[in-house]
């Protein structure tokens, strides 16, 4: 039966089926064809792989990275990383980076960190000087440090499926946000330096850095909001998301900068983009059992026992099998489907689950700018008319400062699990 399954999910794949619609596929082709399963089961499967009040924060999480975008408050946020970078080689470029951190906090999403910045930052990087695939590249890359800085959407989907803790995994995915962020600074240092894009501009701005970081404040303080509330037992998570949404709207109501055709067409895009979330979580939850069913879980962890009892050795195994994957696979398939299948194996190995957590999910997002399927590359392109080879030859490097990022993170574990554990 399970090769007929894997013939099958390589034919969707290459023809290109979603994800969600590929699972779901593949899990009812397993329940008809096999007797000792009811199809009631299937059924109640899809649905209770939704069921959860933790989920809540998902769609409340994606509002309020949408109403941010009309607030006014990305403006905002854009001039104080500008004024911050504008000495520095690659001044704009650098600008990207420190934009895509700052508004993690608010977002959560690569894909909508990407759009956003693909569509106000790289035509001026053009202006500037920059190559094309060279600004769509960085954008695309940046945009993976938002789902690494609380409140990451795959944190969320990683702790419920796991059932670990969202809110140590939201303190502890800080350090390895800000990691990747400082490392993608320093390759963009040199490259930009080396290819003397973008020199340092030596004008003194019109505009104070106090003043620009009180307009970036609500940005700033957001993720510090969700995570003193989170730790210190004020909100759950969920609750959280609905704190984040309220205080993005407050924004609204201040700045009076968006008017309600925006806020309309912000809610259409978080219904849209929390149903393809939760299809692909129904689907998966289906999928797993399956999975569960024929004991691929079980088998998978005994031959990855027998290969390594090597912490880091082991969490290593996981990561290339993840990189692997998602260059096929969208992150948040492979974090709803293999987050839970290797949980027993590192922690039988004494891996702290927040540790693996933040690898995995650093790692699931990896598939996001890597050809030929990254949802994030393709966004990128789709507004920057980039092709997908200019796209790939450009993105590599900071493909490898990701890499090392995880390769620290895997080897020190304290990155990760100091800020959980306070």
């Amino acid at each position: 039966m399970l090769p007929l399954v894997a013939i099958a999910f390589v034919v969707l794949l290459a023809l290109g089926v979603p994800i969600g619609l590929i699972l779901l596929a593949l899990s009812l082709i397993y329940v008809l064809l096999e007797p000792a399963i009811m199809d009631v089961v299937f059924a109640q499967r899809l649905i209770s792989g939704t069921q959860s009040f933790p989920l809540l924060a998902v769609p409340l999480f994606i509002l309020t990275g949408e109403l941010m975008n009309i607030s006014g408050i990305t403006r905002r946020v854009m001039d104080f990383a500008a004024l911050v970078t504008h000495r520095m080689s690659g001044g704009l470029a650098q600008t990207n980076i420190l934009l895509s951190t700052l508004l993690a906090g608010m977002s959560g999403s690569a894909n909508g960190d990407a759009a956003m910045q693909a569509k106000v930052l790289v035509p001026e990087m053009s202006k500037r000087g920059y190559p094309l695939n060279f600004s769509t590249a960085l954008t695309s890359a940046s945009a993976l440090i938002a789902p690494m800085i609380p409140p990451g959407i795959g944190l969320i989907l990683f702790g419920f499926v796991t059932n670990t803790s969202i809110g140590r995994l939201f303190a502890g995915a800080i350090i390895p946000g800000l990691l990747l962020a400082a490392v993608m600074m320093a390759q963009t240092h040199l490259i930009t330096r080396r290819h003397g894009w973008d020199p340092p501009n030596r004008d003194k701005p019109t505009i104070s850095l106090g003043r620009a970081f009180l307009g970036a404040a609500p940005a700033i303080l957001l993720p510090v909001l969700i995570i003193v509330g989170v730790r210190m037992g004020v909100f759950t998570p969920s609750e959280a998301a609905a704190v984040a949404v309220l205080y993005t709207a407050t924004f609204i109501l201040i700045y009076r900068e968006a008017d309600w055709r925006q806020i309309w067409l912000a809610l259409r895009s978080t219904l849209a983009t929390t149903s393809a979330i939760l299809l692909v979580l129904a689907a998966s939850a289906a999928f797993s059992w399956v999975l569960t069913f024929e004991r691929v879980p079980q088998t998978i962890g005994e031959a990855m026992l027998t290969a390594t009892d090597q912490p880091q050795m082991m969490l290593a195994l996981i990561a290339t099998i993840i990189f692997l994957g998602g260059l096929f696979i969208e992150g948040t398939a492979l974090i709803l489907i293999l987050g839970p299948m290797f949980l027993p194996v590192v922690t039988s190995l004494g891996v702290d689950p927040v540790h693996y957590g933040i690898v995995f999910v650093l790692m699931a997002h990896l598939g996001g700018i890597t050809p030929p399927v990254g949802t994030v590359m393709f966004t990128a392109c789709a507004i920057t008319r980039v092709s997908i080879i200019d796209f790939a030859r450009a993105v590599w490097p900071y493909i490898l400062s990701y890499l090392f990022v995880a390769a620290v993170l895997i080897l020190f574990p304290f990155f990760s699990t100091w800020l959980a554990y306070i």
